[in-house]
């Protein structure tokens, strides 16, 4: 177990809000479930220009009267966990093989959970039918490469850290 992602949780369908929101609002929950992603208090895991770029790319539906769904609030989570690794258009790919064919709902929980499997380092093997058999070999090994860079992120980010410490000591 890692114990860093001992306390990872991503919000799930259901605790998302069931009204629409404004963009502030939006980048807020994201900030909240993913700030495992960040190496510094001061970087963001999600901003209004990203937000604006993945509707301009279709990523998304455009949002009605600025106000975004939890339809919405649920593809931008997965975006921009996918975004540490993948190209919009790998990324408009992916979205398509696994929201198109499981609904959005159903689909975006398994996200969650297996995401937290993975941080947690928990076994999920390629041939394991992950939660009734709802996630793809593909989507499966996308996410282990997601957090893998996540990881790596985080070992190099330390020892630059480190490293301009040790320089500063003299």
């Amino acid at each position: 177990m890692d114990a860093q992602y001992n306390q990872v949780h991503i919000l799930r369908w259901q605790e998302l809000p069931d009204f629409d929101l404004y963009m502030d609002q939006v980048i807020g929950l994201i900030e909240k479930s993913l700030s495992f992603l960040k190496l510094n208090e001061d970087d963001k895991v999600v901003t209004s220009t990203m937000i604006n770029n993945y509707v301009k790319a279709k990523l998304v539906t455009p949002p009605i009267k600025k106000k975004y769904s939890r339809e919405h609030v649920a593809y931008f989570t997965v975006i921009c966990f996918l975004k540490r690794v993948f190209s919009l258009d790998e990324i408009s790919t992916l979205l398509k093989i696994q929201f198109e064919n499981v609904p959005l709902d159903e689909s975006y929980n398994i996200f969650c959970e297996v995401l937290e499997q993975l941080l947690l380092n928990e076994d999920i093997s390629d041939d394991t039918k992950v939660i009734d058999g709802h996630i793809g070999d593909l989507f499966l090994k996308v996410m282990r490469a997601c957090v893998y860079a996540i990881r790596a992120s985080r070992i190099i980010s330390e020892a630059a850290r480190k490293k301009q410490d040790n320089e500063k000591k003299g």
